[in-house]
């Protein structure tokens, strides 16, 4: 048995007075305005904090499990002016273990934009967005780790438009992203990526929409083996919207990727995405999606990353490493108890096709090609006590299997629960 002491959860008198001065400051204004801030706590308990393949004990002589808490400031705003909009969404966290004070680190979440119409049918948008966590344990190698390993990841992005609801449009989209880690010796790689394409749109009706485009990529990952990764696209895009409940938006895609520092992560062949959603009452919403990605943080770099307001935590970009080709399927369904109280529930499955060449403690280890498959399902409840008050409660079941040599299998249990006060 060790005896090493364990790290106290962070005592409640803190949070307990920066909810008191939210608390004391409702008197500062009467009125609703686009500005909000307030706090959170959070506590989450994790059966296998480090992704640690069955039968592998924790480091230290350390339960394979361990329990965190999560004390939170956030805030923003929304603010129309004129033919433009300005908004900005930011939280940062200070997460601390029990027992694996190790990996106690400060995350945080920034998602801005401004947003613009014009004369001559013209509009446009910029957006940035940073964000920084532990590096994700379940999925970016097989090559696993027991070290903390914090990931930046920031994008900034602009797309100019012609055209506006008239039947013919002109939509020209750039980002640029980069992901940087405080240690790569898990065989994850800093890398950087741009992404940029133009497309014509026709409306076939109110409802429907086609159009065609070209996306050009690329990709620089800093590692041992320095990849740069070049990708062509030529997008078939259609978007159908019955309502804000019920459409779909699908994309079939010709890729031709191409790379010169990595052997077996070359590909040419069809991607896509398909996103539906369907309202059946007022109370229940269903929605499915399926996305098929080439290329080294393929998630990230073809997505823009998000910033939650609500009791849920702020929504980070996946990173899958070295994978030639990804495909995700995912289910979702929702439902409104009551006014005040709903519950979702959600499905997710990712089996990427990995070329890696990982490095591991310095040295180069080739695990060959490979697949690796995720597997998360997710139970949660939230309930708006008040207008700023919030609750909830969220349970995860995740599942690895990686048939690298050697191969990876785990599984893990993470269930938590949160408050919330947000003043606007």
């Amino acid at each position: 048995m060790s005896s090493r002491k364990r790290n106290p959860l962070p005592a409640p008198r803190a949070l307990t007075a920066a909810f008191t001065v939210l608390a004391c400051s409702i008197g500062w204004a009467q009125e609703s305005t686009p500005w909000y801030f307030g706090a959170s706590q959070s506590l989450t308990r994790d059966s296998n904090v480090y992704r640690l393949a069955d039968g592998v004990a924790a480091p230290g002589g350390l339960a394979r499990a361990d329990t965190y808490a999560s004390t939170g400031l956030l805030g923003g705003f929304d603010q129309p002016y004129g033919r433009q909009r300005f908004r900005a969404a930011a939280n940062i966290r200070y997460n601390r273990y029990q027992e694996q004070d190790t990996l106690n680190n400060t995350s945080y979440g920034l998602d801005a934009g401004w947003d613009w119409t014009s004369i001559w049918n013209l509009s446009g948008g910029v957006n940035v967005a940073a964000n920084q966590s532990l590096a994700q344990l379940n999925g970016n190698s097989a090559v696993q780790t027991t070290s903390r390993n914090l990931v930046k990841t920031d994008q900034i992005g602009a797309n100019l438009n012609w055209g506006g609801t008239g039947l013919l449009s002109v939509q020209s989209d750039y980002s640029h992203s980069r992901v940087r880690y405080s240690s790569q010796s898990s065989g994850n790689s800093n890398s950087s990526g741009d992404s940029a394409s133009i497309g014509t749109y026709y409306n076939l009706s109110p409802a429907l929409t086609t159009g065609v485009a070209l996306r050009f990529t690329r990709t620089d990952a800093i590692n041992t083996n320095q990849n740069a990764s070049n990708g062509r696209n030529l997008d078939l895009l259609v978007n159908w919207r019955y309502s804000p409940q019920t459409g779909v938006n699908a994309r079939l895609s010709w890729t031709r990727q191409s790379n010169s520092g990595v052997a077996g992560q070359d590909f040419s062949g069809l991607t896509g995405s398909l996103a539906a959603n369907y309202a059946p009452t007022a109370k229940i919403g269903l929605n499915v999606s399926y996305n098929r990605d080439a290329g080294t943080n393929g998630a990230f770099f073809n997505a823009t990353p998000t910033t939650g307001t609500g009791t849920t935590t702020t929504t980070t970009p996946i990173l899958y490493e070295n994978s030639q080709v990804s495909d995700s399927l995912a289910f979702g369904a929702t439902y409104a108890a009551t006014a005040k109280i709903n519950v979702n529930a959600g499905y997710q499955y990712r089996k990427a096709l990995i070329g890696n060449a990982a490095s591991a403690g310095g040295s180069s280890a080739s695990l060959g090609e490979y697949d690796d498959k995720l597997s998360t399902a997710s139970l949660g409840v939230s309930w708006a006590i008040t207008r700023g008050w919030g609750l909830g409660c969220n349970y995860s079941h995740e599942k690895r299997e990686a048939s690298s040599t050697p191969p990876l299998t785990y599984s893990a249990n993470v269930i938590g629960c949160s408050a919330q006060y947000t003043f606007r």
